[in-house]
């Protein structure tokens, strides 16, 4: 197995327990191991921060610094390696100045969105394992991060989205507002919308053709996206018929959304059912832990074969933090050879190398301690 993309080197300075950490002489597979509270998570998350977001820990920048001198600021470095040559991406943040927060790539600034040129990342955290059991809310912002990996586009249309309702929102407080300005914010609104619908519709559709290729002994599944669009189910192939209904329910809706200050009527209300294989039986949600943590294994493998096809057979790296418990030896097995066939560069935690016994050759093993 020889990775695409992959991080040759990772320096940390002042980010968390790690005030001046190198870690290089990487391989495929990169194991971390050491105790409860030495750095294993924080390094994972590191890297997650070289992905749109807020990273694995879903953490405020300002929460993370190793203070140095009641000052809060941190580096993270990846010289990361492709087939056609070497990058360096460079992390900085400060708490005192703002002009020091910011992203380079080979020391030219780059923004978050820009990221997913040059890399994907895919994480999984013990949290992550019970996406079964969370809110439609948070399946549905757990799905949006997937299609974004695979759909660069979609980050871009639900910030745009997310910026068109909260200027609506403020033009309504207003006791005169301009009506013809509402009518055309209330269309964009809906444009944006219908694209991001038929994005997740579209995404959902290929990600259960994906699922449907795991095998035994992993738990494949099925996941249903249903938008809570009551009359526009019937317009979604048909974006003029949609945005055309949507902009009257949002003028129609605008004393409510006013006095409730929210949007009362969006596609960010869903309900969304993850199965247990493919006869919609039992939920994902009534499964054992075990088979919640493969199906959530299963999906993951899946969105990473999804990016990999997507981008000229650019793998993404993947973060599996903890991901071990719960697995017997034939699972464990099996997702080291699924792995190894992605091609994609792996960082696993665990607290012991005892739960790596069957973990390929092409492995390296860091023994992290808290270094504070």
């Amino acid at each position: 197995m020889n990775p695409n993309v992959s991080i040759e080197k990772i320096t940390l300075i002042n980010f968390r327990n790690h005030k001046n950490t190198n870690i290089s002489d990487l391989r495929p597979f990169i194991v971390l191991t050491g105790k409860n509270g030495s750095g294993k998570t924080n390094l994972l998350e590191a890297i997650s921060l070289f992905a749109p977001g807020r990273g694995l820990k879903n953490a405020q920048l300002n929460e993370i610094p190793f203070l140095k001198n009641g000052v809060g600021c941190f580096e993270i470095k990846l010289e990361i390696k492709y087939d056609s040559g070497n990058i360096i991406l460079h992390r900085y943040f400060s708490d005192e100045n703002k002009r020091k927060n910011f992203i380079t790539l080979d020391e030219e600034k780059i923004n978050n969105s820009e990221l997913l040129n040059y890399l994907n990342i895919l994480w999984i955290t013990p949290i992550m394992e019970k996406i079964m059991l969370q809110s439609n809310t948070e399946k549905r912002s757990f799905f949006d991060r997937l299609i974004f990996n695979v759909n660069n586009n979609h980050l871009k249309n639900l910030s745009k989205l997310q910026k068109l309702l909260k200027e609506r929102l403020t033009l309504l407080k207003k006791v005169n507002y301009e009506s013809e300005w509402m009518s055309i914010l209330e269309n964009k609104i809906a444009e944006i919308s219908f694209i991001i619908v038929n994005d997740r519709i579209n995404f959902i559709e290929i990600l259960n053709r994906q699922l449907s290729e795991i095998k035994k002994p992993f738990t494949s599944c099925l996941v249903e996206f249903k938008h809570e669009l009551d009359s526009l189910e019937q317009f979604l192939s048909n974006e003029q018929m949609f945005v055309s209904k949507y902009s009257l329910i949002l003028k129609a809706k605008r004393e409510l959304d006013e006095k409730l200050n929210k949007t009362t009527h969006t596609i960010n209300k869903v309900n969304i059912s993850i199965w247990n294989n493919n006869n919609r039986k039992i939920e994902a949600k009534n499964c054992s832990t075990g088979e919640q943590k493969s199906i959530l294994l299963s999906i993951i493998i899946s969105v990473a074969y999804l990016i990999k096809n997507k981008h000229l057979g650019r793998s993404p790296i993947l973060l599996l933090d903890e991901a071990m418990a719960h697995l017997d030896d034939i699972h464990k097995e099996y997702l080291f050879n699924e792995l190894s066939k992605l091609e994609s560069q792996v960082l696993f935690s665990g607290v012991s190398r005892d739960l790596f016994t069957n973990i390929p050759d092409q492995t390296v093993f860091f023994e992290m301690k808290n270094i504070i």
